[in-house]
C-alpha cells in the first residue's frame, strides 16, 4: 500500500499467477475503489509513491522494480503500462529460495529503499539516490542490514529523530512484528508483536498504516482476520526517546 493524493493504493497479485497482477485505487474519502490491471504477474509486494517525481514504483519480476507514472494510474484506462519498466536491482538481494526477489520499496526524502525477505539471514535495505527525471540511479547504494523476514520498511519523523520501521513476519500462525530503529545509529528501540501476515507499512503523517495479507481468500484463517490496520506512531514510539 501507499498514499497517493486522497488515495489509498493497493497492490494484488494471482496466487497461482496466472493473470497479470492488479492495482487497486482506493478514494479514502468515499470507500469506493476502481481495478487497474498492471503490465505484469509478478508478487507485487511492494509500492510506494515518488511525489517529487510524480511516480508510483512497484516490485517486479526477477529482482526488477517498474514505475508507472501519476498520469496513468489516475487515468481512465483499465490496462496501465510502466513509465520504466523492468529496472534491476536484484544484487545481494535474494529470497527464502535463494533467488533474487525484490521484496518491498519505499521512497523517503529523494531516496529509494527496496530490500529482500530472508530469514537465514539478515534482511538487506538498499538505498539508491533518483536522477532529475525521477529514475532510479544503480551506479551505487549504501546497504542498511535490519532483522530478517522483513516485510516492509517506512520512515518518520520527530522533530530532531529520524526512525526506521520495519514490518516483519513468517507464515499465517505466527505472529507478526514492527520494529523500530534509530535512523543514524541503527539501533533497535522497540519491538511491538501483531497479528499474523503484516506485510508492507506506509506512514502518513503521524500514522502507521499496515496492510495484512491474512484476510485474503488463500490465507484466511478466521473471520478476525484484519486487512488494514491504522496506528498512532506516537503511541509506538512512546519511552523510545
Amino acid at each position: 500500500m501507499c498514499i497517493l493524493d486522497n488515495k489509498y493504493l493497493i497492490t494484488a497479485y494471482d496466487s497461482r499467477h496466472s493473470k497479470n497482477s492488479i492495482m487497486y485505487v482506493l478514494d479514502k474519502d468515499t470507500n469506493k475503489y476502481v481495478k487497474k490491471e498492471l503490465d505484469t504477474n509478478s508478487h507485487v509486494g511492494g509500492i510506494t509513491y515518488d511525489d517529487e517525481h510524480e511516480n508510483i514504483w512497484i516490485t517486479d519480476n526477477d529482482g526488477t522494480i517498474s514505475a508507472y507514472s501519476k498520469e496513468e494510474v489516475l487515468s481512465y484506462k483499465k490496462n496501465i503500462y510502466p513509465k520504466y519498466k523492468n529496472i534491476y536491482v536484484g544484487n545481494e538481494l535474494t529470497n527464502i529460495f535463494g533467488e533474487t526477489s525484490a521484496a518491498y520499496i519505499t521512497y523517503n526524502d529523494n531516496k529509494m529503499y527496496v530490500g529482500n525477505y530472508n530469514f537465514k539471514h539478515k534482511s538487506i535495505i538498499k538505498e539508491y539516490n533518483l536522477y532529475d527525471t525521477g529514475m532510479i540511479d544503480r551506479r551505487e547504494y549504501n546497504k542498511i542490514k535490519l532483522s530478517s523476514f522483513n516485510q516492509g520498511v517506512s520512515f518518520y519523523k520527530d522533530g530532531k529523530n529520524k526512525y526506521i520501521i520495519t514490518s516483519s513476519s513468517i507464515g499465517k500462525y505466527i505472529p507478526s512484528k514492527l520494529r523500530i530503529y534509530k535512523y543514524k545509529s541503527k539501533k533497535e528501540v522497540k519491538d511491538i508483536q501483531t497479528d499474523e501476515m503484516m506485510e508492507e507499512i506506509t506512514v502518513e503523517d503521524d500514522k502507521l498504516i499496515s496492510v495484512f495479507e491474512s484476510n485474503a481468500k488463500v490465507y484466511k484463517t478466521s473471520k478476525k482476520s484484519k486487512d488494514i490496520v491504522i496506528c498512532d506512531i506516537n503511541k509506538l514510539l512512546k519511552k523510545t526517546k
